[in-house]
This record gives structure tokens, sequence and C-alpha cells, in this order.
């Protein structure tokens, strides 16, 4: 994976796009970042004796043991589809004639080419390392029906992808994929679509709602209260006749009126009241 990476920053540092499809031929441009690529493809995807191998091995090995053969295919599924993933994409980059994007594209500084070369060494080494650490598996104790198919599964990946996108075997290989297959692949089967017309149309429904109801029912009754006291302050400045006597009968209205409502609990027993008590 180290490699990949330090050949992926290789490529991106110096070349003009990014869409491998607008790529190729970068092979006779930078023969030591292909290789350091095809070395980290070849040791993350199951072939051996490279590291990545025995890895997948103890993990299969491991759920064949425990009877989980489905989980066994899965696996082995997976690592079909990576190698014919990385194949793809080896051959995108390096096959072929270097077109207008690529053919000014030589190796970068190498601060960049040294560590993805030792980086490849090591990877190519790794066998050696695991076995002087005692990390590889007794060959008495070896499934050999595994390994063959863990083996098997990455070559056929990697060799089908060699085909389609290294020996240009088919002038358009997406076009074997149905179309339909192409675009649930292409579109993540569909999931921003999904995530689109339920999440998303979620929020956007509950925000108009909120900014309904903060609209026309919260700002509605601020305003309604507001204009009510406009209305009345206007009212009562309209009514004022700048005489004593007319201020004197209004705050006696208003103190009567403060009176019977403060009373008004206190009214039905005084009414039943005998007289007596007056």
């Amino acid at each position: 994976m180290g490699v990949l990476v330090m050949g992926a920053g290789s490529v991106i540092i110096n070349v003009i796009t990014q869409d491998l499809t607008q790529m190729g031929g970068l092979w006779q441009r930078r023969p030591v970042t292909g290789l350091s690529v095809l070395v980290g493809i070849w040791g993350i995807v199951a072939l051996p004796p490279l590291g990545g191998f025995w890895a997948m091995l103890k993990l299969i090995s491991g759920l064949w043991e425990t009877h989980q053969g489905l989980l066994v295919g899965l696996v082995l599924a997976v690592n079909w589809i990576a190698a014919f993933a990385l194949a793809r994409m080896f051959g995108l980059m390096f096959a072929g004639q270097p077109n207008q994007m690529t053919i000014r594209a030589p190796e970068p500084l190498w601060l960049m080419v040294v560590p993805m070369a030792l980086t490849a060494g090591l990877t190519l080494h790794m066998p050696l390392i695991l076995e002087a650490v005692h990390l590889l598996p007794d060959w008495a104790g070896l499934n050999i029906d595994l390994a063959l198919a863990l083996t098997g599964a990455s070559a056929a990946g990697f060799g089908i992808g060699a085909l389609l996108y290294m020996g240009r075997l088919v002038e358009n290989p997406a076009g074997i994929v149905p179309s339909s297959i192409r675009n649930l692949l292409a579109f993540d089967f569909y999931t921003p679509r999904i995530y689109k017309g339920s999440v998303v149309l979620g929020v956007a429904l509950l925000s108009r709602l909120t900014d309904w109801l903060d609209r026309y029912l919260v700002d509605g009754f601020v305003n309604l209260v507001g204009l009510a006291s406009l209305v009345s302050g206007e009212t009562l400045k309209y009514s004022n006749t700048g005489r004593f006597q007319f201020y004197v009968f209004t705050i006696s209205i208003g103190v009567a009126l403060i009176s019977v409502v403060m009373s008004w609990r206190y009214l039905p027993s005084l009414l039943t009241a005998p007289f007596g008590l007056f």
C-alpha cells in the first residue's frame, strides 16, 4: 500500500490531469515509478510469494477451519475485483503510447523516487523477512487447495485486467458490461439519489415547515400585539381633550374596572350573604 501511495503521488506531482482515461504511456516516461507501482500491486493482491499472499492465505485458512466457506468465497471475489481494478489502473496509466497529458511527465525529483524504490525493494524482500522471523507457515501444514484458489483468483483478476487495458484486447472494455450494471456502479448504487430523496428531502420539508411557523405564526402573533398597541395608542391620542375632569373620569372608570376584576371571585358570596352582615 505504501508503494502504491508513493506511486500515485509521483504521478500526480507532474502530470497535468488526474483522470486515468486521459493518461497512458507513462511506462516510457517513468519506468522506475511504473515498476514500483507494479511491485506494489503484486504485493497487495494475493500473488505468491509476496507478503500479501501469506496474509490473505492465513485469513481464508482461519475462515475455512471455522467452517465459514461463504466468507472464504467473498474474500476470493473481493481479491479478484481488487486485482482487476489495479490492473486496469496500471494499464490506463502506464500502458500504450504517451499522449498530450503525459508526454511531458518524466520521473520526479530523487526525494520521491528513492523512498519509493526502497519501499518496492522492501516489498520484494518481504518473504525473506518473514522467513527470517519465522512467520511463514509450515509447508507440511499448508492448505494447497486454498493457496491455489487464492493464487488463481489473483492471477485471473490481474490477467483479465491486463488483457483488456494493457493488451487492448477490446477497444472499449466498458462496453462489455451491460449499461444497467455500469450505471449502477457509476452512480454508486444510486446512493446519492436515495439520500437526496430521503434525508435531504425530509430536512428540506422540515425546514420549510419551520420557516412557515416562524414567519406566519410566531412573527404574526408578535406583529399582531405590536399592531394592537399601535392602534390603541393612536386611539388614546385622539381621545384626549385636555380637560381635567375628563382625566378624573377616565381614572375613576379604570379604578372601578380594576376593583370589579379583583373582587370578582368574592361576588357570589357577597350576593348570597345575610343582610345582617352588611
